[in-house]
Order: structure tokens, then C-alpha cells, then sequence
């Protein structure tokens, strides 16, 4: 079975920790911005992660691709990713416009499962941003995967992801587990639009 050499890894990541730090530095400036003009923001709190190297090898292998660090580079856009949390849903659309008005980043992807959620009940927004990354020999756009959701899509997401997706084996694919998630991400919906309501 082929393997990514831990040195092969560690420089992989390299470009994909710039780009990652880049656009955490944009975001916060943004958050402070939006903090000092309008005295609210809109982002709650922010999470970042670099993909394991077993994580990487394994999707790797899942795309039929070689393992390698080069073939990551060439076939994944997800090795950095960034979970940003909102307070509310119109939150998510505020920074998302102010993200594509960023003239030196690209938009290579996006999903909005806000609007048309999951057949699950998952809701969230999904896009995928190049990054300019710059080093002695000129500049490359590096991927970063940005998930977008508010607080109660974040708490739906992380407990549906602990008791049934981790756990479809045990309970399996028609367990009533999902039903009644699909009834907790209706009435969190309906609790978010009379917060919103209230503000």
C-alpha cells in the first residue's frame, strides 16, 4: 500500500498553512471592521484545520488517484479547511458577499445546502476559495475549503455527526435516529427565524 513520506507531508502543508493564515487574517480584519461601524458581527467564532496525512491518503485512495504528495496537490481541495460560525443565517450571505469582493481571491466552488438543505436536514455553505500564496519564485493560488453555518446549523451538524454518522453501522441507514434529526434541524430552523425576528 502506498504511503506519503512524513518530509513529503510536512512540505506539502506548508502553502496551505500560509493560505489558511492568510484568509484568518482577512476575516478577522472583516469581523473588526463590521465590530468598530456597525457595533455587532457577524461571525461568532471561527475554527481552522489542516488534513491529517492518514486523512489525505486515505481520500487519495478513495479517488483512485496514486498516493503522493503531488497527486494531493493536483486532485484535493481540501487540505485546508475553515469552519466559520455565524450568529444568523443572513450573517452567512454578509460575509460571503464580502469574501467575493475580494478581488485577488477566486471562487472556484460553492454549495448552498442553506437553501437547499440535505435530504438529511444538514444545512450549511459550502465554498471553495483560491488563496494567493506568494514565494521567492512568484505566486500560486492554494485551495481553502470554507464551511459557513450559524450556531444552531453548527450544534445540529456536530451531534447528527456523533450519533449517526459515526454510528451508521450500529443503527443503520433507516435508523429513526435520523428522522427525528430531520425533525430537530426543522424546529431549529423555525427557532432561528424568531431570533432573528427578535433582533
Amino acid at each position: 500500500m502506498e504511503y506519503i513520506e512524513e518530509a513529503d507531508y510536512d512540505s506539502l502543508i506548508i502553502p496551505y498553512q500560509d493560505a489558511m493564515a492568510n484568509l484568518m487574517t482577512r476575516l478577522d480584519s472583516l469581523n473588526n471592521d463590521y465590530r468598530r461601524k456597525y457595533k455587532n458581527y457577524p461571525i461568532h467564532h471561527m475554527q481552522e484545520r489542516i488534513k491529517k496525512k492518514e486523512s489525505i491518503e486515505e481520500k487519495l485512495r478513495r479517488k483512485g488517484c496514486r498516493v503522493s504528495a503531488e497527486e494531493a496537490r493536483e486532485n484535493l481541495t481540501d487540505i485546508a479547511g475553515i469552519r466559520i460560525i455565524c450568529y444568523f443565517e443572513e450573517d452567512i450571505y454578509h460575509v460571503l458577499e464580502r469574501i467575493k469582493r475580494q478581488t485577488d481571491i477566486l471562487i472556484l466552488q460553492e454549495k448552498d445546502y442553506i437553501r437547499q438543505e440535505k435530504e438529511n436536514g444538514y444545512r450549511s455553505l459550502h465554498i471553495i476559495v483560491g488563496i494567493p500564496v506568494y514565494h521567492i519564485d512568484g505566486m500560486d493560488y492554494y485551495p481553502v475549503e470554507i464551511q459557513m453555518r450559524t450556531m444552531a446549523m453548527d450544534l445540529w451538524a456536530s451531534m447528527e455527526h456523533r450519533i449517526c454518522y459515526k454510528n451508521e453501522e450500529k443503527i443503520g441507514k433507516d435508523s429513526p435516529k435520523k428522522e427525528t434529526f430531520k425533525e430537530f434541524a426543522k424546529e431549529l430552523y423555525q427557532m432561528e427565524q424568531k431570533l432573528s425576528e427578535m433582533k
